[in-house]
């Protein structure tokens, strides 16, 4: 299984029009083969109120990659670009980072 991980930071104004954002991306995500796609924020630790992580599963590497060139591809990913650039600063996003389990059987 592979996850990414996308990390916001914002306000919390900023951080509940992410959180909007993803849900209406959350079906066309998945139609582009990514599981379980979920927007969590964080109840203890680092960043507290001013942060979010958008997280996505994929059943292989491939599967992330068929999504990546279907997102790159896709007039969503062209807006969301536009919609993150006007709202800076209110929302940044600080980047994605892909995982796999190291410890799966």
């Amino acid at each position: 299984m592979i996850t990414a991980v996308t990390r916001w930071t914002g306000t919390p104004a900023g951080l509940a029009l992410v959180e909007a954002g993803s849900r209406a991306a959350k079906s066309e995500h998945m139609a582009w083969g990514a599981n379980n796609c979920r927007f969590m924020r964080p109840i203890a630790g680092q960043g507290g109120m001013g942060v979010g992580f958008y997280i996505c599963e994929f059943d292989s590497m491939s599967a992330f990659g068929a999504f990546q060139d279907s997102l790159l591809a896709s007039d969503w990913f062209k807006q969301m670009q536009k919609d993150v650039a006007a709202g800076h600063p209110e929302i940044t996003m600080d980047g994605t980072t892909v995982m796999y389990d190291a410890i799966a059987d």
